[in-house]
């Protein structure tokens, strides 16, 4: 899945109607955990929804395993109104845990061990969030109403959709058959064969799927095209809603390139007859797209692509995630994990396969240099604070669940899986990963179970290392200091110690870290740098020694005042990945405290005018969140001001539109430079940015649409009253779902806080979809935290009307986050005890730690930023 943010916990609410018999006992489970006693082998579910109404009715035969006498069966549903229900086909006693979302069925004797049936028949909702069985409304070109319907179950709402054993160890085959009006297209994760039915509809009922868990069952359904290629014997397509199906054609011939490039690393073919893409015209406040097995789900921005409008980073972001998706067709819908705690075996091996196929199949991206910067720097933000947790988590409730999707499981788990690699060698690393593929296909593992495949392939321990990374939570620090060169080497002192952004985030741990270091130009030496005392290894040859060589290792990397002076007089003759690396981890290092902002400008100093796009873009994110730390205060206008002197000459040497055949990071530079000094208010491009859009209302397509999303930032920001009515009424003018959700987002951008309070008025109004206020409000919220922080509580059930389930729990406390109000961490703590249980709180504790740390940074580097602008004037 990509998972937006992260912080998504999964507050749940259960309605499950039948005969109910009050403290009947179930047996003994793992915490949190369905009991084991009886497991199911077979589903065979048919539904027939209406869409009109947005409800449907289910009936469904499970065919289970009993492995030990037993008079009652424990599984789950949520929000489903079940009329019947019986074992082996007699009437059973059934009892509704709404809390726990489990029913427990009771038979009149005990089951004896063997295989039997369960049987249900009920009612359910089609949601207008994405939660179970849900609703995408939009607007067809001709400006008709029309409704797709589709499902989304990670992580546990597969039991909003039909009674199951909704957990990822309870792999079983599904046959699913539906029902769909005539001249409509059904499309699950399996082929169909479709029959007339009397009254004219359709049914289709679908083969017979492989073993798999629950949360990958797919069904959609509505008035939409098809387009196919084939990949050796399988059948790659493309379902999206009429008239933009050409615009799959990039991700179709993408995906045909990976799916070639998977079946080759993982060493086991795709198992499964075709491979869908479903664009769904919709948004969700908690994932972008979603790798149910043979028919992944995207939301369109993530997979079509309009030649018109996108940009080329939306060209690569589409990339990236039919990569992250189709890699979970092995990792997580092939072997997928035990439990919730090891999250991380699904999310960040797909994380580190999209950006090594990335590099692999896209080399002029340089995929594993911009990871040093965007994924790494993601991770580590959140694990040098308070509010870590190590990247094995338990989990029991399905809150916790839902606090799993976030940057640790992602992004760190990318970062260690790549550190990994780097140590072991890239073939002895796929060739573990070849062993676990083939010897836990179409089975459930633990993390432990991975480690043994690699050792086993490299002839060598794993997991000491990788434990230390996976099962403890922070950020090693590894300090270089560089002595005299004597005898053509070089001796290095190497002492390890824990990055942190607050003093929870500083306590004593211990690493083994694997770490490759070398003078410049000189051969590279591995190390293992421990705790305790220093570490001591002589490097051949004389001259600047290079910490993390290649950046490979998950850790900081601060040098001794005499090795930071070598590293920024040889910065131009570093590899890209250790300048991009340098000027992360001094940023950082100033951020926390270990060092002065001092080392940094050193290093900003040598990125020079036609310096690596990549370079240019880690300087605006460097210079954008120092703005950050310094919002509403007297430092933010001059540090807009000197952003822009420092920014404006880059543009103006790449030019304000792209030229053909220029390289795509060029490209991908050219939409933030523009989205930065736009923002800022920097004349030029905000004049070009009024001009452009000024155009809209005639030509829908007059911004070249290289520059067309940083234009629309530009000019949102800055919008004046009577700009942001120009940008309504363009939110009213067009049909197309895509681009009205972008104008919906738009309209919450203004730096004026009377129009963001404009814009919250249109949550309480009918102009919106669910998702769309859901969205609108975030939006506000990344530059009026507080105003949208206070809207939220005094209009809680307006806001929870159009949340998904699976958000609540973590989306009020997060509009917060951004708040530098000293009175902010109060209302945070005084709204999650009203409304947020205390095992749910893992958004406040995020919330929280963001605030703290931010003004702590803002404290620390106070004068030092006061006194750098001087300096410029």
């Amino acid at each position: 899945m990509i998972s937006f943010g992260g912080e998504n916990g999964m507050k749940r609410s259960a309605l499950v109607m039948g005969v109910l018999m009050m403290g009947a006992s179930a047996p003994a489970m793992a915490a949190g955990q369905l009991p084991k006693t009886v497991v199911p082998v077979r589903y065979d579910i048919t539904v027939d929804p209406d869409a009109a109404t947005k409800r449907f009715t289910g009936r469904e035969t499970i065919t289970v395993t009993v492995k030990a006498p037993t008079r009652t069966v424990t599984l789950n549903a949520a929000d489903l109104d079940i009329g019947s229900a019986t074992i082996d086909g007699r009437k059973a006693t059934l009892t509704a845990d709404d809390k726990q979302q489990r029913i427990t069925l009771t038979a009149a004797a005990p089951l004896k061990p063997g295989t039997h049936t369960l049987a249900f028949q009920w009612k359910g909702k089609i949601n207008d969030t994405a939660a179970g069985f849900f609703a995408i409304d939009y607007k067809n070109a001709d400006g008709t109403s029309a409704r797709m319907l589709a499902t989304q179950f990670e992580a546990p709402d597969a039991r909003r959709f039909a009674p199951m054993f909704d957990e990822p160890s309870f792999k079983a085959r599904f046959k699913l058959s539906a029902v769909a009006p005539a001249g409509q297209l059904a499309f699950s994760n399996m082929p169909a064969t479709v029959s007339k039915l009397a009254d004219g509809r359709q049914l289709y009922s679908f083969a017979t799927s492989p073993v798999m868990s629950s949360y990958l069952l797919f069904l959609g359904m509505g008035d939409v095209e098809r387009k196919t290629v084939m990949a050796g014997k399988t059948e790659i397509g493309i379902i999206t809603r009429r008239g933009v199906v050409d615009q799959g054609d990039y991700a179709l011939a993408e995906a045909k390139r990976l799916l070639t490039y998977y079946n080759d690393y993982f060493g086991q073919p795709y198992p499964l007859p075709k491979l869908d893409m479903i664009a769904g015209p919709g948004s969700s406040q908690f994932f972008g797209a979603m790798e149910n097995w043979g028919a992944i789900f995207y939301f369109e921005p993530t997979l079509l692509f309009d030649p018109k409008r996108a940009t080329e980073s939306a060209r690569q972001r589409i990339f990236t995630v039919v990569a992250h998706e189709m890699a979970h067709q092995w990792f997580g819908d092939l072997v997928t994990m035990k439990w919730w705690d090891d999250l991380w075996l699904n999310e960040g091996f797909a994380s580190w396969m999209e950006s090594k196929a990335s590099a692999d199949l896209n080399p002029a991206w340089n995929a594993r240099a911009s990871a040093v910067t965007e994924e790494r720097e993601g991770a580590m933000g959140i694990d040098a604070t308070a509010a870590t947790h190590p990247i094995v988590r338990h989990v029991e409730t399905v809150d916790q669940i839902g606090e799993s999707f976030d940057a640790i499981t992602y992004q760190k788990g990318q970062a260690v899986i790549g550190m990994l690699e780097s140590t072991l060698g890239a073939d002895t690393f796929r060739a573990g990963i070849r062993r676990y593929m083939a010897r836990y296909k179409y089975q459930n593992t633990e993390t432990g179970q991975l480690w043994a495949e690699l050792a086993a392939a490299a002839g060598k321990p794993v997991a000491e290392i990788a434990n230390d990374f996976t099962r403890q939570a922070g950020v090693p620090m590894v300090t270089v200091s560089a002595g005299a060169c004597a005898g053509g080497q070089t001796p290095v002192t190497l002492t390890q110690s824990r990055f942190g952004l607050d003093a929870a985030s500083k306590t004593p741990q211990r690493w083994r870290v694997p770490m490759v270091l070398s003078t410049l130009g000189g051969k590279a030496t591995p190390a293992i740098v421990t705790a305790g005392a220093p570490n001591s290894i002589r490097l051949a040859g004389c001259g600047t020694v290079v910490g993390n060589l290649g950046k490979g290792s998950y850790a900081r990397i601060a040098y001794d005042a005499p090795s930071h002076a070598a590293i920024v007089g040889d910065y131009a003759k570093l590899d890209l990945a250790d300048r991009l690396g340098t000027l992360s981890d001094d940023f950082a290092l100033a951020l926390s405290g270990d060092q002065t902002l001092t080392p940094y400008f050193a290093v900003l100093g040598q990125v020079k005018q036609d310096a690596s796009p990549l370079e240019w873009s880690t300087v605006n994110g460097q210079l954008s969140s120092l703005i950050g730390l310094f919002f509403g205060t007297p430092l933010e206008a001059p540090l807009r001001a000197r952003s822009n002197q420092i920014l404006s000459p880059v543009l103006a040497r790449i030019g304000f539109v792209a030229k053909p055949g220029e390289e795509p990071l060029v490209t991908t530079l050219r939409e933030s430079l523009i989205s930065r000094l736009g923002v800022n208010g920097d004349p030029a491009v905000m004049a070009e940015a009024r001009r452009y859009v000024a155009q809209l209302a005639t030509n829908p397509t007059a911004i070249p649409p290289s520059i067309r999303q940083p234009i629309l930032n530009s000019f949102a920001a800055n919008a004046t009253p009577e700009e942001w009515d120009a940008l309504f009424a363009l939110l009213k003018s067009t049909s197309d779902p895509v681009v009205k959700n972008g104008y919906v987002r738009l309209l919450g951008q203004s730096r004026n806080p009377a129009l963001a309070t404009r814009a919250l008025g249109l949550l309480s109004g009918a102009e919106l979809t669910a998702p769309q206020k859901g969205s609108l409000l975030a939006t506000i919220a990344g530059r009026h935290p507080d105003l949208a922080f206070d809207w939220a509580v005094a209009n809680l059930e307006t806001v929870n009307g159009f949340l998904e389930t699976s958000t609540r729990a973590q989306f009020v406390v997060g509009l917060g986050a951004g708040s530098s109000d000293p009175a902010m961490p109060g209302k945070l703590k005084a709204f999650a005890e009203k409304n947020i249980p205390v095992e749910s709180r893992g958004g406040l504790t995020r919330a929280l730690a963001t605030i703290a740390v931010n003004k702590a940074a803002a404290d620390r580097l106070r004068e030092a930023v006061t006194a750098w602008l001087a300096d410029a004037k």
